[in-house]
């Protein structure tokens, strides 16, 4: 009896307006707005990730050596467990003009299969073979734009590598496999690795990475691989990476970045805690006659509380409601503007986690900022 009471009595009380209500509803609305819309961006880059996991990692699956190429019984291994298997050997060196100019430059040796997923784009557009095929009777590179304007020269120059000079066949405009490259001194270069062997760059003492992408069979079990890869080779240094998770370094940071932003977030909800502790205060104070007059009139304390609490609850679920939609939206509605610009691939959407995770946060606010007000109110006599 004393709930439907309660009930009633809220409801008739939100009839007469919602007062000082409305610095509540504000602090809860950009509060769970905020903190939804960062963990709807974090979960459609995280998505992203994981559906572009090969083309970010450039093959279903990598294993990485330092200082050294896969053997020929490493070799036979992995070729005989992938349909097809690519191998990009990186190091720096310095990138000479016949000028004289110089430029620290990220070399990425590839194949011919290169890239096993996704696709090299040049400017001018051609394919990544023929560049690399070169001219003039010397071997092609493709340099990043960047490195081809510190170095002042155009499609079509040359350049020296080593003891090798190659032709400037075009530049790099878009490289699938870039972000999964892991820290890098100078832009990158593109040549293809049978012509390494003229250039010296590989001399002892070189520090270079090679890795091996491999494109697995359907139905492939990747745990299963790599656990057979540890007892085939153990303690060879062979470092195993799948499209599971083709760009750990990108995903913690996104990781981190969200979570540092939705503490921002949870900093706003604190300090909107404080307008909403003063808000339900001013609220109160006005129904000091109100709630005596009940009281007199036979209200018991639980009454009393319930009559507010549902009060406070109803708007809370309001204010809720409408920071969530709005969290939820921007970034949906943003998503084709955001796509393009952001450096990572994003599917934006509606994801219920995040969404469920603004909308409890700003529950819990709501109880902690308001249940002390509500306690002293229900004592009033």
């Amino acid at each position: 009896m004393s709930l439907r009471t309660a009930t009633r009595l809220a409801l008739r009380e939100l009839r007469g307006g919602l007062g000082p209500f409305w610095v509540l509803l504000a602090c809860l609305i950009l509060g769970a707005a905020a903190i939804a819309a960062v963990g709807s961006t974090r979960a459609a880059i995280q998505a992203g990730l994981t559906s572009e996991g090969a083309r970010l990692l450039g093959g279903d699956a990598e294993v990485e050596l330092t200082y050294r190429a896969p053997d020929a019984t490493e070799r036979a291994w992995l070729e005989a467990r992938a349909d097809r298997l690519s191998q990009v050997t990186e190091f720096r060196s310095m990138a000479v003009t016949p000028g004289g100019s110089r430029a620290l430059t990220q070399v990425k040796a590839v194949d011919d299969l290169y890239p096993l997923v996704g696709r090299v784009r040049l400017s001018p557009d051609m394919p990544l073979s023929d560049a690399l095929d070169g001219a003039e009777g010397l071997p092609g590179a493709v340099l990043d734009p960047a490195l081809m304007a510190r170095l002042g020269i155009v499609a079509g120059d040359r350049i020296t590598l080593g003891e090798q000079a190659f032709h400037v066949s075009a530049a790099l405009e878009f490289e699938p496999d870039s972000i999964t490259g892991g820290f890098e001194l100078g832009p990158r270069s593109l040549l293809r690795e049978a012509d390494l062997a003229s250039s010296g760059l590989l001399a002892p003492g070189t520090l270079f990475t090679t890795r091996t992408r491999l494109d697995l069979p359907p139905g492939a079990d990747p745990d299963a691989l790599l656990s057979e890869l540890g007892r085939a080779f153990p303690d060879r240094g062979l470092s195993w990476r799948d499209a599971r998770n083709g760009a750990p370094g990108v995903a913690e940071f996104v990781d981190r970045l969200g979570a540092f932003l939705i503490l921002v977030g949870l900093s706003g909800l604190a300090v909107g805690g404080v307008g909403i502790a003063t808000a339900v205060q001013a609220y109160l104070a006005g129904k000091v006659t109100v709630i005596a007059t009940l009281r007199t009139l036979g209200a018991s304390r639980r009454v009393i509380f319930l009559t507010y609490f549902i009060q406070i609850g109803i708007l809370t679920a309001l204010g809720l409601a409408i920071g969530v939609t709005l969290g939820a939206l921007v970034p949906w509605l943003l998503g084709p503007y955001l796509g393009t610009r952001l450096p990572v691939p994003a599917e934006f959407g509606l994801y219920g986690a995040p969404l469920a995770e603004a909308a409890i946060y700003g529950l819990l606010a709501a109880l902690i900022f308001t249940l002390w007000p509500l306690a002293r109110a229900a004592d009033v006599r």
